[in-house]
């Protein structure tokens, strides 16, 4: 019965998100930030002696995979616009207008309310962010697209760049939705906050917060990374599994309705 009334919360809020027509435009804005920097004809030097074409076309693959994953990072703000949007609507609105007490009227818990919505904030976004990046890889390299295909690693490996880094938005946008009450605090508070942390990473050369460390990332799932991109990469991932925890233990345990 919890399972069924959880994956029936969950259905509920992707419904309410997809609702607004948000993800489609955001879907747009995130292509057009991510590809139309990064169109080139793609060249490199390889060496055809005793390489077979099978060889050259895994390492086209891997390069047209790994410049998918570098940039990722340019969809940093459009990935926070989207992070600030559904963080706002899916808690800090429904907290400030009384929709949430309604919601809990029916027979639910607030652990069962905070992990549908939280999941559905970041399944909005993860399935942006990936189409945008997937359609960029699939492009860089159109005739290379079978190869692809077959060998999974490649995609799968792009598919978790893009979890790690929505999952640090998310936990961002949320936290900030739940402790500030206000949508618009959250809205703007929210997004302030992950602009100010790029221009930080930018300005003040803090390669562990994002999106600098999201560099970081892209390097360790393709290619053999250092100790410090380790260290880069795994504190924004620390730090938002801190926020996803408090979050999850405030919302659940002490925060109040009028």
């Amino acid at each position: 019965m919890t399972d069924n009334r959880f994956l029936m919360n969950l259905s509920w809020e992707l419904k309410n998100l997809f609702r607004f027509p948000f993800p489609e435009i955001l879907l747009a804005l995130f292509t057009f930030t991510v590809f139309l920097p990064h169109v080139s004809t793609y060249s490199a030097d390889i060496n055809l002696n005793d390489v077979s074409s099978q060889e050259i076309t895994g390492q086209i693959a891997h390069v047209s995979t790994y410049q998918g994953a570098f940039a990722s990072v340019s969809a940093y703000l459009p990935l926070a616009v989207l992070g600030s949007i559904f963080g706002t609507l899916a808690f800090a609105y429904e907290i400030e207008n009384g929709l949430l007490m309604v919601h809990l009227s029916h027979p639910t818990s607030k652990r069962a309310v905070f992990l549908s919505k939280w999941l559905s904030c970041f399944l909005v976004a993860f399935v942006t962010l990936s189409c945008t990046l997937l359609f960029f890889t699939f492009l860089y390299v159109p005739e290379n697209s079978f190869y692809l295909i077959t060998n999974s690693h490649l995609t799968l490996s792009l598919m978790l760049l893009a979890a790690m880094e929505t999952f640090v938005i998310v936990s961002v946008t949320v936290s900030f939705s739940i402790f500030s009450r206000k949508a618009s605090v959250s809205l703007v508070g929210s997004f302030a906050t992950l602009y100010i942390l790029q221009l930080l990473s930018q300005t003040s050369g803090l390669s562990y917060l994002p999106p600098a460390s999201f560099y970081s990332q892209v390097e360790l799932l393709f290619h053999a990374g250092s100790l410090s991109m380790l260290f880069n990469s795994s504190i924004s991932l620390v730090f938002a599994a801190f926020l996803a925890v408090a979050s999850y233990l405030y919302f659940s345990r002490r925060l109040e309705l009028a």
